[in-house]
Order: structure tokens, then sequence, then C-alpha cells
């Protein structure tokens, strides 16, 4: 292998296996997931997990330990996999047939089954050899490897045809690798065209997958664990490995040692905690993971931390459910943004039906994507947080934004009020803000009022670390902001809900200079430095009152 005597090259992007072993990249080896489905046995394994979490580059490495054209490679010594004697009958043994669906975008069913067919002629002329053997099955050759365009029964049969050419020919029955099934339903979901892709996904997944007598097994991959009855109808030989499946859980993703090895080979072991702040905080079944892009890609950078998985491609369906999330759904969404954990019920199972419809598929959609971690609790109730210091910050442009898809105009006026100790702005501002009646049902107490404004602010572009009833000082503050950037003050802002019926101005007066004097009596402000600014807020229906003061720390 190369790379000897010098550090191997960070992979970022690259997810051909045979590329990372022969070009001095280095490569974190989970290479016993080939001996896991050897010893397995299963007819058709369905692997999900969020985009960028390595499953392309395990696919390939499957291909590549597999694939009978690629014998007397040298890319798996010193590998873990050497460790399973059982494993070499396997090695490359096989001939291959390999899918990937990634491409197949388009805007109406012809377009798509157009694309479809163009990928399988594409497959096809990787076994040319096949058109004129007299081992193969003169009419299968014929309908298959002529110049016409493939018919749509042709297409839907295309694969099975295949390995059965391929059977006839080499005495053994191929593997079929998909990668990336479920691309198609993203990009056609919630589209006039989408019952059409469906239908035709359908039929060629069940004739690939169900029954087929001339495959050996299939390895399918993808972010969303569909539903059998929208698209792998009938399907009953199916083995499923989700992220809160156990078996298989360490083989996508980084653990914690494999992490400290990587941060130690390129010679920052002490960087460790603040890789693990970034991008740790998923739990696959029963293993600690790391997101493995966002961690190369830090390393990369010289370990620079940023929000690295953001950057790459989106999930579509995800914000059809932002879109159509209820009160109740904002409301736990906007707990989730502001650090607090949430126990929902939650199915791995997507029924496309359901999208936009049910609040479970809300937050299963986001687990299985990874834009939150699930914990199981019990029954179908999962423990959902933000997994990570990326995640955070991705979870209010992606959450945060759809959640407060109102009227952003009155929030920008209420944080400038607060970083310019502008106190009779920031009481109209506040005013401005509860007189919207979107705001009704989180403005029933101080801890609703305490998220709505801790929120908000964290939309100020990266300006505050936003924490609420965090531990400060000598007590629990309602809302802290401090500062990531030493142009702006520290803000610490205690609430004070009134519920007087006379005297309502002396009272909330009173109220407020109660919150101001906590702030300092407890010293929430302990581990500040520089200009920092303490806010004590009462509110009543939709007034507010607010005593300000300034210290210099």
């Amino acid at each position: 292998m190369k790379g000897e005597g010098r550090l191997l090259a960070i992979p970022g992007g690259v997810d051909d296996f045979k590329e990372i072993r022969e070009g001095g990249y280095y490569f974190v080896d989970k290479s016993e997931l080939v001996s896991d489905i050897v010893n397995d046995r299963s007819k058709v394994f369905l692997f999900t997990r969020p985009r960028r979490f390595g499953k392309s580059l395990n696919l390939s490495m499957i291909d590549a330990f597999f694939n009978l054209e690629y014998k007397g490679n040298k890319w798996f010594d010193g590998l873990k996999v050497n460790s399973h004697p059982e494993v070499e009958e396997h090695r490359n043994a096989y001939p291959v047939i390999r899918l990937c669906m990634k491409d197949l975008v388009a805007d109406d069913v012809e377009g798509f089954n157009g694309r479809l067919k163009l990928m399988l002629k594409s497959v096809y002329r990787g076994f040319k050899y096949l058109r004129d053997s007299d081992l193969v099955d003169e009419d299968l050759r014929r309908e298959y490897f002529s110049a016409g365009d493939l018919s749509d029964m042709q297409m839907e049969r295309s694969v099975i045809s295949l390995c059965q050419m391929l059977e006839q020919y080499h005495g053994v029955k191929p593997i079929v690798l998909i990668d990336e099934y479920d691309n198609p339903v993203n990009n056609a979901f919630n589209r006039d065209f989408y019952a059409g892709v469906m239908g035709s996904l359908r039929r060629f997944y069940s004739l690939t997958l169900k029954g087929n007598p001339y495959m050996s097994f299939a390895v399918v991959t993808g972010v969303m664990q569909i539903a059998k009855e929208s698209i792998f109808s009938g399907l009953n030989n199916l083995r499923v490995d989700n992220v809160f499946s156990k078996k298989f859980d360490e083989r996508y993703g980084f653990t914690e040692p494999e992490v400290k090895d990587l941060c130690a080979y390129y010679g920052h072991p002490e960087k460790f905690e603040e890789a693990k702040e970034w991008y740790d905080g998923y739990r696959f079944g029963d293993a600690d993971i790391y997101n493995p892009w966002s961690l190369l890609t830090y390393i990369y950078n010289d370990f620079e931390p940023g929000t690295y998985w953001a950057d790459t491609s989106g999930n579509d369906i995800l914000d059809v459910l932002l879109e159509n999330a209820d009160k109740d759904t904002n409301s736990v969404l906007v707990a989730l943004g502001n650090g607090q954990a949430v126990v929902k019920g939650i199915n791995p199972t997507v029924a496309m039906e359901d999208v936009g419809k049910k609040p479970t598929a809300t937050y299963s959609i986001m687990a299985v994507a990874g834009y939150l971690n699930a914990v199981p609790k019990g029954d179908n109730d999962y423990r959902l947080s933000i997994p990570n210091r990326e995640m955070y910050k991705v979870f209010y442009d992606k959450v945060i934004d759809s959640v407060w898809r109102f009227d952003k105009d009155l929030f920008k006026p209420l944080f400038d009020s607060m970083e310019n100790a502008d106190v009779p702005k920031m009481e109209e501002s506040l005013f401005m803000l509860f007189s919207k009646n979107f705001f009704d049902i989180l403005l029933r107490d101080e801890a609703d009022c305490r998220l709505v404004l801790a929120t908000i602010a964290l939309g100020r572009g990266g300006r505050y670390d936003v924490g609420i009833e965090r531990e400060a000082g000598n007590g629990r503050a309602d809302i802290i902001m401090r500062r990531n950037d030493p142009r702006y003050p520290n803000i610490v802002v205690e609430l004070k809900k009134s519920r007087s019926k006379t005297d309502i101005f002396n009272t909330m007066e009173k109220e407020a200079r109660k919150a101001l004097t906590q702030i300092k009596t407890k010293e929430y402000y302990l581990g500040m430095k520089g200009k920092t600014y303490l806010y004590g807020v009462c509110f009543q229906n939709k007034k507010a009152k607010v005593l300000f003061e300034e210290m210099d720390l």
C-alpha cells in the first residue's frame, strides 16, 4: 500500500474502497462487516443510516471482497476480516451487479424511467462478455444486449435476467448491491409524479429482490426504511438494520477508540475532547457513534471545527415535515433547539402517507436522517435530543428556521435592543412580539417565555452560546447568552410573570427588580469576561417591564 513513511491522506469524499487502499488514504477498518454478512446468511440486507455515514464506502468494500473480477488483490491485507477464516471460500468468488440510484432524479415519470433504463444499459455494458457466450440463453442475450431501448417490462426484469445469465456463465449465483435505494423517493415526494415513480420502483425492487432464484444475496443501502407496502411489496426475506439495530451497530460511523486513534495519528491527541463535543452523540444500537464525514473534514481542515455535515445535500422530505408541523410539534422542536431532551414515540419504518400528517413521522425521519439522537426508553418511546454542537448549529438553520417561519422582522429589533442596552426599544419589541397570535400557545408562564426568547436568540449568527436554565453562579439562570465574539456583550436574562390585576405597573416593576436582584445575588454572570448586560424582565399578558444593569467583568 502507498503511504509508507509519511502520513496517510484524509479520504474526504472518497467512497471507493479500492482507491482508498491503493491511494495512500487512512482507512478506518470496518471490514468485519463482510464476515457479519457471511455469518448472518440472510437473503437481502437493508442498511439504513444518515447520509455521509459510510454506506457507499462499505458497499464498495463488499464489492471488492466478493467480486470475482478482483481475484488476487491485496486490499484486505492487514484488515480485521482476515481473522475470520470462514469467509475465505467467499473471497472474490461471485459475479457482482452494482446499482447506484443516486442520480435517478427527474421531473416526471417518463424522465425517471428513462434515466433508470440508461443506468441499466450501462450496467449491462459491464458484462458484455455474456453477449456472445453459448453458455448463456440466446433469447436473453438477444433481448438485453440489443442496441434498442428497454421496454418498461424489460426494465423491471433487467436485474433478475442479468442474474440468470451470470449464473449460467459462471456457475455461481451473483450478488446484487443497490446504493441509495430511497433517493428517487425523496426526489419525487410531494410532487405530482410521485405515485408513478413509486409504482416503477415497487415493481423493479420486487422483481429484483423478491424470491430471485438466480441471486446469492443482496445488500441495499439508504437513509430511510420505507415501509414494505410502499416499496418492497411482498418481500419477506429482508434483514433490516437501522439506527436502532444492534447487530451491525459499529459498522457505520466512527467509534470513540477509532476517533482517538485518528486524532493521535494526525498529531493532535489533545483535540479528542473538541472532536467529541462537535461530532459525537449518535447512538446506533448499543454503540456510541461519531459523524465520520464531519470528523474527517475537521481533521483535514487542521482540526478547525465547523458544520461540515450541513454542507452536504439535505433531505427534501424533512422540509415537507417541518412545513406541516402543528403547534405541539413546533413546541417540541423549540425545546430540542434549546438543549432539552424529550420522550416521544417514533417508528423507524416510514409510511409515506404519514409524512406531513403524523408527528411520529417528523421525529422518526429526523432520527434516522441524523438530525436527532434517539435512545430507547421502552415500547416505542425514545429519548430524543440534539446529538452534538455541530447539529445544534444545523438545527437552527434547518428546524428552528421552520418553526419561526412567521414575520422574522420582529426578532431582529428585539435582540438589537438587547445588545445596545436600549430598554424602551426592548419593551416595545417584546410587546410587538407577544401581540402576535402565533405565540399564544408558548406564553403560558415564565418557562414558555424563556423558551421563546432563547430559541429566537439561537439565530444570532453564532454570536452567542445560548442556554436556558443553565447552571450559573449559585443557581440556574433563565437565559444565558455567552458571547462568541468580543464585539458583543454577554447577556443574562431573568424572567418573572405577574398575575396581579391591580396596580399592574408597580407590580411589574417590582417583579422586574426582583429578577435583576436575583441575577446579582446568585452571580449568574460568574465566568464571563468583558462587557455583560443584566436584564430583569417581568411580563403580564402582552406587556413587558425591563430593568437593566451593566457590568464590566
